[in-house]
Formats: C-alpha cells, structure tokens, sequence
C-alpha cells in the first residue's frame, strides 16, 4: 500500500509574492486598436453578404415556387 505522508509533510508558505509589475505597452495598445477595428470592417461585410445573399435566394426560391405551382 502506499502512503500519503510525503505529501502531507509539504512546506506552505504564507509569503504573499505578487507578480512583478509589468509597465503598460503603447505598442500592443495600438495593434490591439487596429485588431478591434479590422474585426469590426469584417463583421460589417459577413453581415452585408448575409442579407444579400438571404436576398437573392428569397428571389430565386419565389420565383421557382411561382413556376412550379402552374
């Protein structure tokens, strides 16, 4: 059988060790800014083609519909 004593002989520290302080970066700022705003163009076309081509096969699947009823 084995046994959990090493584990439970483990050292817990109480020290608190904070993250080192990290300064702000200008540059990923700006590429973050550009990223947001690349998205945002091409959410703007997907949703553009969306309705278009929504449309077009609304048209086209009337149009068959009111061939194939005669």
């Amino acid at each position: 059988m084995v046994g959990n004593e090493g584990l439970a002989r483990s050292a817990v520290t109480t020290v608190n060790q904070d993250a080192p302080v990290i300064p702000p970066d200008v540059e990923f700022e700006a590429r973050w800014t550009a990223w947001v705003a690349r998205g945002r163009v091409h959410e703007r076309l997907v949703r553009r083609q969306f309705v278009v081509r929504g449309a077009v096969l609304a048209t086209a699947v009337a149009i068959a519909y009111a061939f194939l009823r005669v």
